[in-house]
């Protein structure tokens, strides 16, 4: 879409008038003091690697204080593939993950709903960026090593591109920014009782509950809400994972079909979920055709070390392409993320649609 193409072009034109001058301040420091070429390659990569990881936690720790500071509950803090739960009073370390992501923090929905907090906490990660790059960028002036001065230069320079990255509304890499996410919810009011919908479901999925414990009346299924945005529509995916909880898998093609058809605004992470949702029954029912699409494709390769989901999917097509070696292969490493994983309900979940995957293509072959 040529409005999406514009934003990228802004975000890059933004990211560039960030690092040019960060890049020719290094230069400065390195020049000055007779630093060599490969020894300035050197703290430059090293300080990129450490920047990366310290204002993605700066990020979703600015998160996680505005939530806390307009009466949301935490959840979860990630960085990375670490991530750290608060679930029975006490806190849990695991590993997981979301493509396009390097880290999230998640709250519970705010104990007052009243006045329909929701953008100090989606803003939480921009302040923090945006604080942090002054602060960095002092210390790089002032400090007289060099070593110090570099890394803090590129730390400022990449809690700028952070800011920027997250702070121009944009649906990049399948998954809306925050100022995305600000922006529908600021557009369509409804948007925020399907932020807060979200927020009370990966609760109750940290809970050891699962999607099929999800009663109707939660889901805000009307017309004008699931096309408010992708917030909005998210509704009709928690109806559609919630049949295949149950195993309904003729009324969750059935929705599939529809959501294609209807158009609903959604990410193309979702859409992605939906797809593979679509390629598994297809096994089941012996109607598979392998995935084309390079979109989805590249998803699954992103995402097939870590999503339950398409570690599933990926099973059922070995199954059903009688590839024995690598359908044992992928039970192991589902089986590997069991401990780690923060949502238990859902890896139940995930589990019992393996365990039928494994008892039903087999009667559905091909002759």
């Amino acid at each position: 879409m040529k409005k999406d193409r514009n934003i990228r072009i802004l975000i890059i034109i933004t990211i560039l008038a960030v690092t040019l001058p960060t890049g020719l301040l290094i230069g400065k420091i390195t020049f000055s003091n007779n630093i060599n070429l490969l020894m300035t390659y050197l703290m430059l990569v090293l300080s990129i690697a450490a920047a990366v990881v310290l204002e993605t936690a700066i990020h979703e720790a600015g998160h996680m204080l505005f939530g806390l500071l307009t009466g949301f509950r935490f959840l979860s803090y990630r960085v990375l593939s670490l991530i750290v739960t608060y679930r029975d009073g006490k806190l849990s370390f695991g590993r997981y993950s979301i493509p396009g992501t390097l880290g999230q923090c998640l709250m519970g929905s705010p104990v007052s709903r009243e006045k329909k907090p929701y953008f100090l906490y989606n803003a939480g990660g921009l302040i923090a960026n945006l604080i942090s790059a002054v602060i960095f960028y002092l210390i790089a002036f002032r400090s007289d090593s060099v070593p110090v001065a570099v890394f803090f230069a590129v730390s400022g320079m990449y809690a700028l591109i952070m800011f920027f990255s997250n702070g121009i509304p944009y649906k990049g890499s399948g998954v809306a920014n925050d100022a995305e996410n600000i922006r529908e919810m600021h557009q369509h009011p409804e948007a925020i009782d399907s932020f807060y919908l979200m927020l009370d479901i990966n609760e109750m999925l940290a809970e050891g509950k699962r999607t099929s414990d999800i009663p109707d009346e939660m889901l805000d299924l009307r017309e004008a809400t699931l096309n408010s945005g992708s917030l909005g529509a998210s509704n009709i995916l928690w109806l559609e994972s919630r049949l295949m909880d149950q195993q309904k898998f003729d009324e969750a093609e059935k929705l599939i079909r529809e959501i294609r058809d209807k158009d609903y605004p959604l990410l193309d992470l979702q859409r992605n979920g939906l797809e593979l949702d679509q390629k598994y029954i297809d096994c089941l029912s012996g109607t598979f055709e392998d995935v084309t699409d390079k979109k989805l494709l590249k998803f699954i390769q992103a995402s097939k070390s870590s999503s339950l989901s398409t570690i599933r999917y990926l099973y059922a097509r070995a199954l059903y392409l009688k590839n024995e070696k690598e359908a044992n292969e992928l039970l192991g490493k589902f089986a590997s993320l069991e401990k780690g994983y923060p949502y238990k309900g859902e890896y139940q979940v995930e589990k019992e649609l393996m365990d039928t995957a494994k008892e039903k293509i087999s009667g559905t072959l091909p002759s």
